[in-house]
């Protein structure tokens, strides 16, 4: 297992070199780069090709991982036209991701209704579908983040059942929704084959310490290396000593 650092919040606000810094400074392997907020490490859907020459060398410079070019557009649309319009954005991310030698691009789904649900199922299902086809080309796994409406794992398995693509998958959010001390196991066996990255949050709260420690050992017992990105929302005085304890807490889970 890798540790990536997503600008979610803790980094919202710090310019890119600061974002290096801090990265490397405390023990992450790569960056998870959250777009279309307007962040100030200044990577977007639209960010000109001449800027991302300057992204690649400091990374590069500084020995990390681009871990995830983490969009956000969405689905859920009920025009194809919105729709067309969002995957278009997408594919150009993942243009972005192919020359930043980044192997995973992360989209959100994402809400739907009891009346339109099926409808939204199939929407967000056929984008991935035509997304999973573009990315396969250049060895790179879209995955739709278990967020919204697709934090239960029902509707997150059947959009990748539409999808049918290998390089398709799930970002799981660490929200366990209805599950209990008895049912984790079973939650986590369930989604486990489609994981391809997981954004943990508070990993101390007692509330939830426990599922994350199962949630650590049925990634080991699997054998998953990829990222386990900090989403924490930590805005504090002290990124730093933050940060880098987070870092610990995941070796320590993952007996690493």
């Amino acid at each position: 297992m890798k540790w990536s650092l997503n600008t979610y919040k803790t980094a919202q606000d710090w310019e890119l070199d600061y974002l290096i810094e801090m990265a490397k400074k405390t023990g992450y392997h790569g960056i998870e780069f959250l777009m279309d907020y307007n962040q100030r490490h200044g990577l977007e859907w639209d960010t000109p090709r001449e800027r991302w020459d300057e992204v690649k060398r400091k990374m590069e410079e500084a020995g990390l991982e681009f871990a995830s070019l983490t969009s956000c557009q969405v689905f859920h649309h009920p025009t194809e036209e919105e729709r067309r319009k969002s995957v278009e954005r997408v594919k150009r991310v993942i243009d972005m991701a192919h020359f930043f030698g980044c192997k995973h691009v992360r989209v959100l789904g994402d809400r739907f209704t009891s009346e339109n649900r099926d409808e939204v199922i199939r929407n967000v299902g056929s984008c991935l579908r035509e997304l999973g086809e573009y990315a396969e080309e250049y060895g790179i796994t879209v995955s739709i983040e278990m967020h919204g409406s697709f934090t239960d794992p029902d509707p997150a398995l059947e959009v990748i059942s539409i999808a049918d693509r290998p390089n398709v998958g799930l970002v799981f959010n660490c929200v366990w929704p209805n599950v209990t001390i008895e049912t984790v196991d079973e939650f986590h066996d369930r989604i486990m084959p489609y994981v391809t990255m997981v954004h943990a949050h508070r990993v101390e709260d007692p509330a939830t310490f426990e599922f994350y420690r199962r949630m650590f050992a049925k990634l080991k017992e699997r054998g998953f290396d990829g990222y386990i990105s900090n989403e924490s929302a930590y805005t504090g005085p002290d990124p730093e000593k933050v940060l880098a304890m987070y870092v610990a807490l995941y070796r320590a889970l993952s007996g690493e």
